[in-house]
């Protein structure tokens, strides 16, 4: 199951997946291209294969762009923007991409993620962006790690993680084990790379939290507070305990609150 992002905003749908298997990816990338066409959404794929099933129902809505496409004389982002829709009619754009890194470069895509938001900004447009981190081999996912946190601050999922960004909170739901601390460091790293004062960390989603997610949080966010910024956690009653059994709440600069109670003071 995939987790379910809290208070996702609903007019930001710049997303990311982590899929974990080639099962999962294509249980991922059915499911987004059934709601988007659901929405009556025309679809456009970049890289990215869907069920024949979904292409028929989309007809003459669907627009696939392959590899081959990217490698024309058009640039990548040119081809996005020709792909919007006349008047009203919403576009969902779903990309795979470990393919388009392949296909052009890391920088490429990168320029294709920039675009990606300012047409979700400005036009009726919903995205779903697929990196993979398939063990058996690498993926954008292990590799590009930092690009795939740092450009889907709205909402990025995992098998079992779910990660949002707003302004200087990072918002987390699901769980945190052995299989995703890369993940939620990089997330962290990016929440602490500014010159606010203080940032947050919202854990009253998570349901499991790793001794190592523990210490994951400690270790990287220990530079931005040896800045003397500060880092406000805030967690349930049960991740709180496990925080405080690690002394968590000792640490210089990291206050720990549970449900609006500092837990340092309790």
């Amino acid at each position: 199951m995939l987790p379910t992002l809290r208070e996702r905003p609903a007019a930001s749908r710049h997303e990311g997946l982590l899929a974990a298997s080639a099962g999962h990816r294509r249980t991922g990338m059915s499911t987004w291209a059934r709601a988007a066409l659901g929405r009556r959404e025309k679809l456009l794929t970049v890289c990215a294969p869907i069920d024949t099933d979904i292409a028929s129902q989309a007809g003459s809505g669907l627009t696939a762009l392959t590899p081959d496409n990217l490698r024309t004389t058009a640039a990548p982002v040119e081809l996005l923007q020709r792909a919007l829709p006349h008047g009203d009619h919403g576009l969902g754009i779903l990309i795979r991409a470990d393919a388009v890194i392949t296909a052009t470069s890391r920088e490429t895509h990168e320029e294709i993620e920039t675009t990606l938001a300012s047409l979700c900004r400005d036009h009726p447009v919903s995205v779903l962006c697929v990196y993979d981190r398939i063990a058996d081999r690498d993926g954008a996912g292990a590799e590009h790690l930092d690009l795939a946190v740092a450009r889907h601050p709205n909402g990025l999922r995992g098998q079992r993680l779910g990660l949002r960004r707003t302004a200087h909170t990072l918002y987390v739901d699901g769980e945190i084990d052995m299989s995703n601390l890369d993940v939620f460091a990089t997330a962290l790293r990016a929440l602490t790379d500014t010159p606010s004062p203080t940032v947050r960390v919202d854990l009253n989603g998570l349901t499991f939290l790793a001794a190592a997610g523990v210490r994951t949080l400690i270790r990287d966010t220990a530079p931005f507070r040896d800045r003397g910024a500060d880092v406000e956690i805030h967690a349930t009653p049960h991740i709180t305990r496990i925080l405080q059994l690690l002394d968590i709440h000792r640490l210089p600069q990291l206050h720990l609150s549970c449900r609006g109670v500092r837990a340092d003071r309790m």
